[in-house]
């Protein structure tokens, strides 16, 4: 079996590794602290670049590349901490909205979200639930179209022009809507998350929206989202744990105490060993379930594979969090060191869609039935 990229997906990822590199530095990121962790011209540039149109058609603006490359692209975005929502856009928008039938709307939709001019975001949780299914919003029915009524939380880039799906109970039950962001009954409140990002609480107060799915669809849309969202999550994992792995080495070889670099003692060498074994470990169970996903779609064998690599994902994030935090001392807290950006990273990614506890559940459920 040949895991080499091919050329396409080795010069994407070398463009992302640049831009990135060249775009979030330390000292943008900071000004970005107390303004919702989000470069508009960073995103800009991705657009430019064909880079946020990566799994989009050509006539939409996009380079017409697959989950497996865009997997590509979000692993150099966790490698340098990308303050941008592509998790959220690019597949939990984007690639989630993808996998309904074609419709009219969404060719223009697309192509202005490749040109970085919207947004395309799911609102699938509601205060208090944890179950997207749960949903109690309300979608009543007028004239052509629909109205949404209903509160909606943990929204991304919410307060810039674009779409939203959400979930809305209608005659028929739970159904799949979208409405404008930017529509006068759209009410937000803001919420910050583990990174500094800017989330929001919106209230629906009979706002127009587009119904998208029934009962049934609307099932598999959603299964289908959280299977591709955390296998997303889990390669952005992989780069966000790679890059800690590499600085704490780096830092320990240089670092000395009783005139030897400190990465020459056995309790610093063995724990970044460790480090090391996670994140090449968690990578393998990465790849075989974006792989999975990619080659054969929804499937119990790719729901086992995305689930595993999830779980584990969780458990590398944490230890090697911990891991590289150690090794570093003092310096790994301190906010003029970039370390604690992916510390905190790790953190809201282990509970991204889901705990680890709960895809246990889920995993052992499956695997008893």
């Amino acid at each position: 079996m040949d895991f080499a990229l091919t050329e396409t997906q080795s010069g994407l990822r070398d463009l992302a590794a640049r831009i990135f590199s060249e775009q979030a530095t330390q000292d943008r990121l900071r000004t970005l602290d107390s303004k919702g962790y989000f470069d508009s011209a960073l995103w800009q540039q991705l657009a430019d670049s064909g880079l946020l149109g990566i799994t989009l058609d050509e006539n939409e603006g996009g380079v017409g590349e697959d989950f497996e490359t865009l997997c590509i692209l979000l692993e150099e975005a966790g490698r340098h901490v990308a303050p941008l929502p592509l998790l959220e856009v690019l597949v939990g928008g984007v690639l989630a909205l993808q996998g309904l039938p074609r419709a009219p709307w969404q060719a223009q939709v697309f192509a202005a979200l490749s040109r970085g001019e919207v947004v395309l975001c799911g609102a699938p949780y509601e205060p208090g639930k944890r179950a997207p299914l749960a949903s109690t919003a309300v979608a009543q029915s007028q004239g052509d179209g629909w109205k949404l009524r209903g509160s909606k939380h943990l929204v991304a880039a919410a307060d810039l022009p674009g779409k939203c799906w959400t979930l809305a109970r209608d005659e028929e039950g739970l159904g799949l809507y979208l409405f404008d962001l930017q529509d006068g009954g759209v009410h937000r409140e803001r919420q910050v998350d583990t990174t500094g990002a800017y989330l929001y609480r919106l209230e629906l107060e009979d706002v127009p929206a587009q119904r998208l799915a029934g009962p049934e669809e609307t099932k598999q849309f959603i299964e289908r989202s959280q299977l591709y969202g955390l296998a997303a999550s889990s390669a952005l994992a992989v780069g966000v744990c790679s890059e800690m792995t590499r600085m704490a080495a780096a830092y320990t070889s240089e670092r000395e105490q009783f005139g030897k670099p400190i990465a020459t003692f056995q309790a610093v060498s063995h724990r970044l060993a460790d480090c090391y074994i996670d994140t090449e470990a968690l990578r393998v169970l990465s790849q075989q379930a974006v792989c999975r996903l990619n080659q054969g779609g929804v499937s119990a064998e790719a729901r086992e594979a995305v689930l595993v690599a999830k779980i584990f994902a969780s458990e590398a994030l944490h230890r090697v969090s911990h891991g590289t935090q150690q090794v570093h001392g003092g310096t790994g807290v301190d906010r003029d060191y970039p370390l604690f950006r992916y510390c905190l990273l790790a953190k809201k990614l282990e509970l991204h869609i889901a705990s680890q506890g709960e895809l246990l559940q889920q995993l052992g459920a499956d695997l008893a039935a």
